[in-house]
């Protein structure tokens, strides 16, 4: 069941003649339900870099059934879509603003790699003394934006997002520019191609090749070991209806989820 947008309608019985809050709260819900993607058949064509390193984006049965068209259902209620739109609004914000500031390219630029096929949008580029630095905007609710702050860390995903732009882009440097919803505070994290990070980011492209190579070849994978529709990662996976159907064939081949990186 969706989280309510409306938090305040436990109040005593209304008296107003003309105004229903209860009704004006369930319109509200729907409409910002009427935002999202149309549900419906759906075509993937390359890895997304943002969705790699969490929940479906870690489970190659999800890929192989994204690559090959499936039916995919945004199970996204009223209150993440207004997280999604802040989100948003608080990237064309920043990106306005560096707009400002020499040297830096705010737009997004999209950035396509064959083999794995990749696809994504990066958030900032800037050309510094003939190096490249990739820039991402994240924004965070307070509990996130303090870990990041005592961390100095990224979230793993976050981390191959960024480090997969470094890699397509050729950068030995990058960061992230991580806002506080609460209070528009800023952190500036920043991220070198070490070589750490380097291992990190070839074992993520092995794993996208050998799952792309295993959808080439028509082997359909079995779920994940342990695999239940309330756990990751299947929870909020947009192709759960379909991939659990009695319809839908259990697999013939077993390759491994994505292991997250532990930073």
């Amino acid at each position: 069941m969706g989280r309510n947008i409306v938090k305040n309608l436990k109040f005593k019985k209304h008296t107003g003649k003309f105004f229903d809050p209860e009704l004006f709260a369930e319109m509200l819900d729907e409409s910002y339900k009427n935002t999202k993607r149309a549900d419906g058949d759906m075509t993937k064509k390359s890895f997304s870099p943002s969705s790699l390193g969490y929940g479906h984006g870690t489970c190659p049965r999800y890929w192989y059934m994204a690559f090959s068209g499936a039916m995919f259902i945004d199970n996204n209620d009223a209150v993440a879509v207004a997280n999604m739109a802040q989100g948003t609004q608080a990237h064309e914000r920043l990106q306005n603003l560096i707009k400002t500031m020499p040297q830096w390219k705010a737009e997004e630029e999209e950035i396509i790699n064959e083999y794995p096929p990749i696809r994504g949008f990066i958030d900032l580029i800037m050309e510094y003394d003939g190096e490249t630095v990739i820039g991402e905007i994240k924004t965070a609710k307070q509990e996130v934006w303090d870990a990041r702050q005592a961390e100095m860390s990224p979230s793993a995903n976050h981390m191959l997002q960024i480090l997969t732009y470094m890699k397509l882009k050729d950068a030995k440097e990058g960061f992230f520019l991580y806002e506080n919803k609460n209070t528009q505070e800023v952190l500036i994290i920043p991220v070198v191609m070490n070589e750490k990070n380097k291992q990190i980011i070839e074992d993520a492209f092995l794993w996208m090749r050998e799952v792309w190579d295993n959808f080439k070849d028509g082997d359909l994978p079995m779920k994940p070991e342990g695999a239940t529709k309330t756990k990751m990662p299947c929870t909020y996976c947009p192709i759960k209806k379909q991939c659990y159907s009695k319809d839908t064939p259990t697999g013939t081949v077993q390759i491994e989820r994505f292991k997250v990186p532990t930073l």
